[in-house]
């Protein structure tokens, strides 16, 4: 039963009342309320916990309580003799959503356990307190009946009062035996305690770019390689803490935007460094320190001989599959690719491992579905081969995964020649060609769900692999064919009544034409999270669709986006700006710079990576490190620091005019 409908039979104040002997609960009015984890902050905030409103909920996040609890601290606007905490929340999905609770009064230096409830699993339940004249009280969730741990709900938390006067005294605070640092850190920044502040950098010229990208290189060899279970390995770590430069033993929760199930939690993931992989030779060459180039070649080696050995051939990386580090296993088990790997990557790969790519070239096949219609799935299952012939399932076959798997099958066609990458390639143009609109030329989003709904960004970066491919496949009528449908997929993305001026591309719209502007969707200019596109990201494929083409429309369409840009003198201000928005905008400046010509492009390269130094460069110990993300105390692969330390190498040879060339960055697609 869903608590919308048992609010109709359960009064929450009603069972405070009977509970406490008809007496009041105790008032929550003008206490302040803070939780350090939150699912849905802006529609369920913490707040609803307290407003005396049945039908409100505050709801928290997808990560697992058993492995760090969810903290929740309510200070009462005066000290009020409390005999029990009643709390209420739901049974959603069949679930009770608050199953192990302990509650705890503030001490001097620390917490006193007051209460506990364990395998609860009422929708409304007490927990008695030893009576205490108390003013802040925190709430530690453990568990949920979910199988997955997370989610907890409250709709309502009451005070019920002592029978009589409560003499005020101290409880002497204890340890809580499995409380983490990472628990201790969210809670401090949930309740505003900055005991270990990490303060914001000024940009020192001395230093440079290039200086604050080896000091980052330097702390990931020394304090972020693979040191944890039984098998220590040359990769890196997902997430390290600023604070001690370790990985925090845990999962920590998702930022705003994130989802659990892409982060490399306990692990790395190949393709979240591996931007960073392909910065190493260049740095090596402009410090003259070779211990960068051995190193990134020490990871690659030791993933393509160590964990590519699946069930299916496929690879732990991309957007779900990492490596566990804790357990020597692949982590998460869902192939999805996050971007197109660069062709210098595949052949790197290829000269330390053949056999590893042919088996990710070959594995690529259980994405499809349907070995007539080639329909595919943007997911597979790293450790269950499809069988053959195929059962029926649903699949999402997003444009931009096909032109993955065609990359990856040109380039093992021009190493092996084995006519069945040709055949794969062929059948894959066969699929895309069926589902594209006859006069708009524009792809669904998906053959299967709303396929009158076009993602042009989708299309854009199918069509860029595309283009990059064919070169792949010289001399062949199926290279032939890649390159013009390449050309058509672009042609139809670029006349669609795109903005760049105003900052603003078409990220959605009908599959027969742009429609009116209120039907249409549009990419965030500075937000990289799931789902949301960046319009950045998309100036960047139009500048590289000019490079592939030497179309002159591709690039207007790519420097009004990048003037839109120049313009802005701040980002907009929001808790948590990533790695990505920072690395993506100076990108895109180096490339106007590098393409278009004119004075005004590396000044504003320069003052976003000014900016970027400043909000998310930090010292421990005399160790430099970024953080994933403005106002967090740890760094993150998945939100893409990688590609923020490339821009930076790369800006240094532009501004120091070196002999060193870096690429551009087209990763993200």
């Amino acid at each position: 039963m869903c608590l919308p409908h048992l609010m109709l039979a359960v009064d929450l104040i009603a069972l405070c009342a009977i509970a406490a002997g008809d007496r009041e609960a105790v008032s929550r009015q003008d206490a302040e309320i803070v939780a350090t984890h939150h699912g849905q902050p802006k529609t369920h905030p913490i707040e609803a916990a307290i407003d005396g409103d049945q039908a409100t909920w505050w709801i928290g996040d997808a990560h697992d309580l058993t492995e760090l609890p969810t903290n929740i601290v309510l200070t009462l606007a005066e000290p009020a003799s409390i005999a029990a905490i009643e709390l209420l929340t739901d049974d959603a999905k069949g679930y009770v959503r608050l199953k192990d609770v302990e509650v705890y009064r503030a001490a001097p230096g620390g917490w006193a356990q007051w209460g506990r409830v364990e395998d609860n699993d009422q929708v409304a339940f007490t927990i008695d307190v030893a009576d205490a004249r108390v003013r802040r009280l925190r709430i530690r969730i453990r568990d949920t009946q979910r199988p997955d741990h997370a989610y907890p709900r409250i709709y309502e938390i009451g005070l019920i009062p002592a029978e009589g006067p409560v003499q005020a005294r101290a409880a002497p605070a204890s340890p809580i035996p499995d409380e983490t640092t990472a628990e201790q850190l969210f809670l401090d920044h949930a309740m505003g305690v900055a005991k270990q502040p990490i303060a914001e950098v000024e940009f020192d010229p001395q230093v440079g770019y290039l200086g604050y990208v080896r000091r980052f290189m330097d702390t990931l060899l020394e304090r972020g390689t693979d040191r944890y279970g039984e098998v220590h390995s040359p990769m890196w770590v997902s997430i390290l803490s600023c604070h001690d430069l370790t990985h925090p033993g845990c999962p920590l929760p998702p930022i705003e935007g994130q989802r659990q199930g892409d982060r490399a939690l306990m692990g790395g993931n190949l393709q979240h460094d591996l931007v960073l992989l392909l910065a190493c030779d260049p740095l090596s060459d402009l410090t003259g320190d070779n211990r960068y180039e051995q190193a990134a070649e020490a990871y690659l080696q030791f993933f393509l001989d160590n964990c590519t050995n699946t069930p299916t051939g496929l690879w732990p990386w991309g957007e779900h599959a990492h490596w566990d580090f804790y357990e020597e296993c692949v982590g998460h088990h869902i192939h999805e690719h996050l971007g197109a790997a660069p062709l210098r990557f595949w052949e790197w790969a290829w000269s330390l491992n053949p056999h590893a790519v042919l088996r990710e070239a070959d594995g690529c096949i259980n994405h499809v579905y349907d070995l007539d219609t080639f329909a595919y799935n943007r997911h597979a299952d790293v450790n269950q081969p499809l069988p053959v012939p195929r059962k029926p399932n649903g699949y999402l076959d997003f444009p931009r995964h096909g032109g993955f798997y065609l990359q990856v099958w040109a380039f093992t066609w021009s190493k092996s020649g084995e006519q069945k990458y040709l055949d794969w390639i062929e059948r894959m143009m066969d699929h895309h060609e069926r589902a594209r609109h006859p006069e708009t030329g524009l792809l669904p989003a998906t053959t299967t769900r709303h396929p009158e709904l076009a993602t042009p960004t989708s299309q854009l970066s199918l069509a860029i692999t595309m283009l990059e491919s064919a070169p792949l496949l010289a001399n062949t009528p199926t290279g032939e064919r890649c390159g013009t449908l390449g050309l058509e997929h672009l042609e139809a993305v670029a006349a669609l009544p795109h903005q760049p001026s105003d900052g603003r591309y078409i990220s959605s719209c009908a599959v027969s034409g742009a429609g009116a502007e209120s039907s249409m969707g549009w990419t965030p200019a500075f937000s990289a999270n799931y789902g949301g596109g960046f319009a950045c990201a998309d100036a960047l494929l139009w500048a590289h669709a000019h490079r592939l083409t030497g179309e002159r429309r591709y690039l207007d369409l790519a420097r009004e986006m990048a003037q839109w840009y120049a313009n802005a003198q701040e980002l907009p201000e929001a808790e948590h700006i990533r790695a990505q928005v920072f690395a993506g905008i100076i990108n895109l400046m180096m490339d106007m710079h590098e393409l278009d010509g004119g004075e005004q492009w590396l000044p504003a390269a320069e003052r976003f990576a000014r900016m970027a130094v400043e909000r998310l460069y930090c010292e421990t110990d005399g160790h430099g490190i970024f953080r994933g993300a403005t106002n967090l105390w740890y760094y993150e692969s998945e939100l893409w620091v990688s590609n923020l330390a490339y821009a930076l190498l790369r800006l240094h040879t532009l501004t120091e005019d070196t002999d060193v060339t870096v690429p551009p960055n087209c990763f993200m697609r």
